[in-house]
């Protein structure tokens, strides 16, 4: 072999290496630390922490990335929901006792930490699916449905939610959501959610925002924000695009 071989050789060896996991096998060996990363902390999925507390709810805060968050798979059910990874509707969310796990937020918390997750995106529409059915991935009829579905519209995923966070009449709060959420990008117009969904996960609750296609986005576009707002909880996270390809293409 001659050095120039080696060297490439050793060179490309080094480049898989160092690849993402997403890059440098198919998703049916990824193993459970790697669909965790992906739901929960990869370019797809951000955690964001806000301040929060008060004896009266949560308060205004801004957030600023932090690991954490849930590592359940969103469950609910509607058109446009990545065909079938959100599953079971939530019907028992609104009341003020009604929470998952965290406790009404009714006390003093310094924190609370969210993921925001571009659900609709391939990888992890592939994670959570691996999530799902395990070593028989590959072999299911019902993933490969899911995976060739046309999806017609962006899904972002707010993960980590406290019962507490969902109290009162649940239109009234899909409502609000509604008119307080939108997709930014400069130089172009804000997208606001036709539908907004809410499902039960592993920890707490998720909400599901449904964006149309009505807006194409591309690398050149640099980064899309995320904005939000729950009660008083301001809720933001931006999303790098160059850091979003997969299988050479934007996956949103």
């Amino acid at each position: 072999m001659t050095r120039n071989t080696l060297a490439a050789a050793l060179a490309g060896a080094l480049s898989l290496y160092a690849a993402d996991f997403w890059q440098s096998k198919p998703f049916s060996e990824w193993s459970e630390k790697d669909t965790q990363r992906m739901v929960e902390n990869s370019p797809w999925s951000k955690p964001v922490s806000v301040a929060i507390g008060g004896t009266d709810g949560p308060r205004a805060g801004r957030g600023r990335g932090n690991r954490g968050g849930n590592d359940g798979m969103g469950e609910t059910a509607g058109a446009g929901s990545t065909g079938g990874l959100i599953e079971d509707p939530m019907s028992n969310v609104g009341g003020r006792n009604r929470n998952a796990g965290g406790g009404d937020v009714t006390g003093p918390i310094a924190t609370a930490t969210f993921i925001v997750r571009w659900q609709s995106a391939l990888p992890v529409k592939e994670a959570l699916l691996k999530q799902k059915y395990g070593s028989e991935v590959g072999a299911s009829p019902e993933a490969k449905k899911v995976l060739e579905a046309d999806e017609k519209v962006y899904v972002i995923a707010l993960a980590g939610v406290a019962g507490g966070m969902l109290r009162g009449d649940m239109e009234n709060i899909k409502k609000a959501l509604l008119g307080a959420t939108a997709l930014s990008a400069k130089g172009k117009d804000d997208l606001k959610p036709v539908d907004v969904q809410f499902g039960k996960a592993a920890k707490g609750f998720e909400i599901y925002f449904f964006f149309p296609k009505k807006i194409e986005y591309s690398v050149d576009d640099r980064e899309i924000e995320f904005n939000s707002k729950l009660e008083s909880i301001m809720v933001r996270q931006k999303f790098k695009l160059k850091d979003m390809m997969f299988d050479g293409r934007l996956a949103l």
